[in-house]
């Protein structure tokens, strides 16, 4: 058997997509970095790479569905994909009020449509390892604010959860953590980033439930 490879699709600069590499990569599994800043993806994949964590640097504009699709060809190669987490958002700037339908739905590509090609085009190799595919998923869905509009309105909730529904049969857990709480490097409660991406881990591992909601008072 091939290696396990763990992909992250967003890794973003909250802490959190290293973490999860961390958490995993300590696992055994092979790392796969997944997003449009090339430098950024260099700098996690160097850190990872200085903890004895095998990972890789896979450039994506998740805006591009062809983009994705040539990622997962380049995922497949580094061994047998287990877990597929989506960590990617788009949080334009600005009051409701001044935005447009092509801003919002601009922002829903990444949001929600780039989700959902991510799913379409894993779940064929999830199948072969009866492997899992996380979403994460924001406090401001069910609290939107004025300056989270297009996050909170593009949530990934329920095609979660349907998608739970229609790959029970074929092993493959899907899931949904929902984040409560701030992210924070430095802090050592629940904001820390390393306990964020243990809750996911334990989310993949253990598929008790398919919705996790994380620090929730």
């Amino acid at each position: 058997m091939a290696n396990k490879v763990l992909a992250i699709y967003g890794v973003g600069k909250s802490g959190l997509g290293q973490a999860l590499g961390e958490v995993f990569g300590k696992q055994g599994y092979t790392v796969a970095l997944l997003e449009r800043d090339q430098d950024h993806l260099k700098q996690v994949q160097s850190a990872l790479e200085a903890e004895g964590i095998t990972a890789s640097a896979v450039p994506v504009d998740l805006s591009n569905f062809d983009s994705v699709t040539q990622s997962v060809e380049a995922i497949a190669k580094l061994g047998d994909l287990d877990t597929v987490i989506f960590n990617a958002t788009m949080r334009r700037k600005g009051r409701p009020s001044t935005f447009t339908g092509a801003d919002i739905m601009q922002d829903l590509t990444v949001n929600v449509g780039s989700a959902v090609q991510i799913a379409n085009q894993t779940v064929p190799l999830l199948k072969e390892t009866k492997g899992a595919i996380l979403f994460t998923n924001s406090v401001v869905a069910s609290k939107p604010g004025t300056t989270d509009t297009s996050q909170s309105m593009g949530t990934v909730h329920n095609f979660a959860l349907s998608l739970n529904k229609d790959l029970q049969k074929d092993g493959v857990f899907a899931g949904l953590v929902n984040i409560w709480t701030y992210i924070r490097e430095g802090n050592d409660g629940k904001q820390n980033p390393t306990t964020i991406a243990q809750a996911f881990y334990d989310q993949a591992t253990q598929r008790t439930e398919p919705e996790l909601i994380y620090g929730k008072r």
